[in-house]
């Protein structure tokens, strides 16, 4: 499972309904927009799921803006003051940029660390400590050299903003998810007074599943 994926999934596995087709649209309806079939019912419980939805993505696309503009702003100081060349690059490159003083063979380098681990795997071996070396060691193309430790760890809070942004976003796509299941369990259960409905929480593959049986 990707690092993207470790919040919390909340998936309806398991729904057995029997009963007229206006409570089943009314669970479909409620479960794609929130609040709907429950205001369409006479129920301003659903007012409130509504506006919790447009909180929950306005609040998204905040996180994701401000997680763009810290990335962003970043890169545009790390440009200055770590004199990387311009580019793409993938995010092991930005954490170890924020890791070491530069990226050569110097002392505090990330080379100089390459070299180390090559020692440390291959011992008594040049020809695999050299082959270890070139797969793994930094071009000049991915050059990079700070003017302080103050600056690099001005960067290093611009990177952690980032990462904050992106986890917020990420817990508000997680509790918009669960939104949509509330509104989509309400509205089951107001559908029919005689309906009962028995949940149970299973780990599938470190998932929590969330599962629900309901009877009319």
């Amino acid at each position: 499972m990707t690092a993207s994926k470790r919040i919390l999934v909340l998936s309806l596995c398991l729904i057995s309904i029997s009963g007229l087709w206006a409570q089943g649209k009314d669970f479909l309806l409620s479960l794609a927009i929130p609040g709907l079939s429950q205001v369409k019912n006479g129920r301003n419980f659903g007012y409130a799921l509504m506006a919790a939805e447009a909180a929950l993505i306005g609040g998204q696309l905040y996180f994701n803006s401000e997680a763009k503009l810290s990335r962003d702003e970043s890169y545009t100081y790390a440009l200055k003051f770590a004199h990387v060349n311009p580019g793409n690059y993938d995010s092991a490159f930005y954490k170890n940029l924020g890791k070491y003083d530069s990226s050569g063979f110097d002392a505090l380098g990330y080379n100089a660390y390459i070299r180390e681990r090559a020692l440390s795997l291959y011992p008594g071996d040049p020809i695999s400590q050299q082959q270890y070396i070139d797969e793994y060691a930094y071009g000049d193309d991915k050059y990079w050299n700070w003017d302080s430790g103050e600056h690099k760890s001005t960067y290093n809070g611009m990177r952690n903003d980032a990462l904050d942004y992106e986890s917020y976003a990420k817990l508000a796509l997680g509790v918009t998810i669960l939104n949509h299941l509330i509104s989509g369990i309400d509205a089951l259960r107001a559908g029919s007074q005689d309906s009962k409905a028995q949940f149970s929480v299973d780990i599938l593959e470190n998932v929590p599943v969330l599962k629900l049986s309901v009877k009319f």
